[in-house]
């Protein structure tokens, strides 16, 4: 009768974790990461990395790399990482993987295949501050393999060059909590993803948004700070946190130092970094590292909705290219929320010029005098602040009015005609990630 009791108990036990780790209940929580490499165009390339992105696999921290602050369990499925989105930008020779990881109650299965039996010991916030510390681990080993893997893969940042400015081999990394995951979460998660970048890749990293670092305090991470990285401390109000944008111009991010708006090599980073006062958070600052890998921006901050315009210009001769490119300019300065006249809250922009080719061979764009422009986005804040509805109408509203003002200028686009097209979304949406990773399923593949 025992022997009856404990088998249906066992049985039991199998079924219900069973039951478990195929649960497909609607996510409430999630950390989506985007992570931005510069290659676009060689296919081999971005397939080399996407496998890595896609890799799944059950991984165990070594003893010897544990230390005094992590948790005793440290096997976890790398699989509850997702990658849900590869975006490849061929013309802007750029490619994003966006990746998410479940944070609610159910995060454990996923993590565990079930069997958390480990848990029950903990409280409600201990529980949440080890799921925390899960979380910023798993998203940091999956960029880290990323960017391993870019930067084996794409070769020296000297050799780069686009129509989309960029800083890096690996030039960004965000961090986005969506719904019920909190900043915390995303912060700890940026934070991770840089001490790894600096210390184990040799990649100048700036920390931007809720994952500003400041001189002073703990780390608050995990394991010892680096020796080469400014320690944590929380900023007290918004006006302690860097700005994604103000890393970007400090570092030449909007200057085009190639022709035909082109951006070349490793441009002139490194000589504005030893110009600013503010240092990388992680990294050595070497000019070697700079100029081989160039330097990343990590941050956390609220899902950003990226949103791109396109300008279609017919134009009489090849004389009214930079004329054409300047009106795209002045749209994009209108419509940034740097214009305190009557810009657009949160809303960061900038016109690119939007081409398949290597700045040595002419550009599709100017056959026939056609060329194509893009007003190209970021929208810091849609859900309670500018929508890509609002972005829309006001640079087909702009685009008129311009022509208009550079008439009286003297500046005319005779025989010229532009038009603006209907803006599209390059990265997905937060209930895309809730989706992503409501199932547990080990056969999910990216869209």
């Amino acid at each position: 009768m025992v022997a009856s009791a404990v088998a249906a108990a066992a049985a039991a036990t199998a079924s219900a974790s069973s039951l478990a780790a195929a649960r497909t209940g609607a996510a409430r929580g999630a950390l989506a990461c985007v992570v931005y490499v510069s290659e676009g165009r060689r296919m081999d390339v971005l397939k080399a990395i996407e496998s890595v992105a896609l890799s799944k696999r059950i991984t165990t921290k070594p003893n010897d790399m544990k230390t005094k602050r992590d948790d005793d369990d440290e096997t976890y499925n790398n699989n509850a990482v997702k990658l849900v989105k590869t975006f490849i930008d061929e013309p802007y020779n750029r490619t994003g993987f966006t990746f998410a990881v479940r944070t609610d109650d159910d995060f454990d299965d996923a993590v565990n295949g079930g069997d958390n039996s480990a848990l029950v010991v903990l409280d409600g916030k201990a529980k949440n501050e080890r799921r925390k510390k899960k979380v910023s681990r798993l998203i940091a080993n999956r960029v880290h393999e990323v960017a391993t893997s870019a930067f084996m893969e794409i070769g020296s940042f000297k050799k780069h060059s686009a129509t989309h400015p960029r800083l890096g081999i690996v030039d960004h990394v965000s961090v986005h909590p969506i719904g019920t995951c909190d900043m915390d979460a995303a912060k700890e998660a940026a934070r991770a993803v840089g001490r790894r970048f600096g210390d184990e890749l040799g990649v100048n990293a700036y920390m931007y948004g809720h994952a500003t670092m400041v001189k002073g305090g703990d780390d608050g991470i995990g394991g010892e700070a680096s020796a080469n990285s400014a320690r944590e401390k929380d900023t007290e109000s918004n006006r302690e946190r860097r700005e994604l944008a103000e890393i970007r111009r400090k570092l030449g991010y909007f200057s085009a130092n190639g022709e035909n708006e082109t951006w070349v090599g490793a441009s002139d980073v490194y000589d504005r970094m030893q110009k600013w006062e503010v240092k990388p958070d992680f990294g050595s600052s070497e000019k070697s590292d700079v100029e081989e890998k160039g330097v990343c921006c990590v941050g956390a901050v609220p899902f950003v909705v990226n949103y791109n315009v396109p300008m279609i210009c017919e134009l009489s001769d090849e004389s009214q290219e930079k004329l054409a490119l300047d009106l795209g300019k002045q749209i994009a300065k209108r419509v940034s929320q740097r214009n305190e006249i009557d810009g657009l809250p949160n809303v960061q922009s900038m016109a690119l010029m939007r081409t398949t080719t290597t700045p040595s061979t002419p550009s599709p764009s100017r056959q026939n005098n056609k060329m194509e422009i893009e007003i190209a986005c970021n929208l810091l804040d849609e859900t309670s602040s500018t929508t890509r509805i609002q972005v829309q109408k006001k640079i087909e509203e702009l685009m008129p009015e311009l022509l208009v003002e550079n008439v009286l200028r003297g500046v005319k686009l005779n025989g010229a005609s532009c038009q603006i097209g209907q803006g599209y979304v390059t990265n997905l949406q937060p209930q895309d990630f809730l989706d992503a990773v409501s199932s547990t399923s080990s056969d999910d593949t990216a869209s």
